[in-house]
């Protein structure tokens, strides 16, 4: 995942000014603008374009974000079902975009690394298929956190995968052990 500080003067300058739910459209808009750009790297900006937020819930001991994906033929595998790895990768983006809601300056802001990321295959999701990402934060702390993503069919409610991802905090004036 690209790191949303890599502009250090826009980031500490609007980011962080924005509420939890806007930092979280922010962050998908910022990938989202990186599709028509060749000399963008990126590997997983075919996904943006099929990728929203569905809803944010700031509040309560669990902060959390859905969103909404249409599994497209490019994300599948021989099948035509949404292949593991792109799975994963959705799971890497979103738990930890969950993050943006809670951020403040030395906290957070930069979302972290990842540490683990344990994912489980239960169904799959053929191309065309709408699929819901809820994502919550467990636990949060200064320097580590404890993420947890379910995949569901948006149609039937039916679990695809589910997620436990650990984050590492990055941000500046984290003391490095």
């Amino acid at each position: 995942m690209s790191n949303p500080g890599a502009k250090p003067a826009r980031h500490a300058a609007t980011y962080l000014d924005l509420t939890g739910e806007e930092r979280v459209r922010e962050l998908i808009s910022q990938f989202a603008a990186t599709i028509d750009r060749p000399d963008d790297p990126e590997w997983t900006k075919s996904l943006f374009p099929y990728l929203t937020v569905h809803s944010v819930s700031p509040d309560g001991p669990h902060p959390s974000v859905t969103f909404s994906f249409i599994v497209q033929p490019q994300h599948c595998n021989r099948l035509n079902n949404l292949h593991g790895g792109c799975t994963a990768s959705l799971f890497d983006f979103c738990t930890s975009t969950v993050l943006a809601v809670i951020a403040r300056p030395g906290f957070w802001s930069y979302l972290g690394v990842t540490r683990t990321l344990n994912t489980t295959y239960l169904r799959p999701a053929p191309a065309g298929c709408e699929v819901r990402i809820e994502c919550e934060i467990v636990q949060v702390g200064q320097r580590l956190c404890s993420l947890r993503g379910t995949m569901r069919r948006a149609d039937n409610g039916a679990v695809v995968a589910t997620c436990e991802h650990g984050k590492v905090n990055t941000d500046p004036g984290v003391v490095k052990v």
